[in-house]
């Protein structure tokens, strides 16, 4: 059942300016490139050892490719029929030209199939990740008090969740 997405996750995207790519399943083959991906996008980046306990474990990690270079990544779980995104990143160069978006519901879609709801947590401060959110049909419904670190002090995360069957 799941290991359909573990091992097979291939499906062809369209960028909103029309470039063509791929969200295929990375591997520890390529993680060098996954975690500079992930080092350049986030200002509090995953650690390597983050992303190798999710290829060692049932997380469905996937990217978006355009030939041979990572243009994003994201991380996913799922346990007790709820879905998680445990990290999302996308290369700075291609932000704001509907990766994320593409990748948000395309896996949304994947995921129906194993997962009633999904669910993610995000900083306060992510203002576009916000957006991208909720554009994408997620909801907030709580906030975690200092739950992140920054460089002075913590911050709020908001929960967001989105329900993936309908009916």
């Amino acid at each position: 059942m799941i290991d359909d997405i573990h091992n097979g996750l291939q499906r062809r995207l369209q960028l909103s300016n029309g470039t063509a790519c791929e969200l295929v399943n990375f591997q520890q083959s390529h993680l060098d490139d996954i975690y500079a991906l992930e080092c350049e996008a986030n200002p509090f980046p995953w650690s390597k050892r983050n992303f190798v306990d999710s290829i060692a474990s049932s997380h469905i990690c996937t990217g978006v490719k355009i030939g041979d270079q990572w243009i994003a990544q994201a991380v996913f779980s799922i346990a007790s029929g709820d879905a998680e995104i445990l990290i999302i990143s996308v290369d700075p160069k291609w932000q704001g030209q509907g990766v994320a978006s593409q990748l948000l519901d395309t896996m949304c879609e994947i995921l129906e199939d194993y997962a009633a709801e999904i669910f993610l947590e995000v900083r306060e401060s992510n203002e576009a990740a916000i957006r991208l959110y909720e554009k994408c049909g997620f909801n907030c419904l709580g906030i975690r008090p200092n739950y992140y670190p920054r460089k002075k002090g913590r911050e709020d995360a908001h929960i967001y969740g989105k329900s993936l069957r309908i009916g």
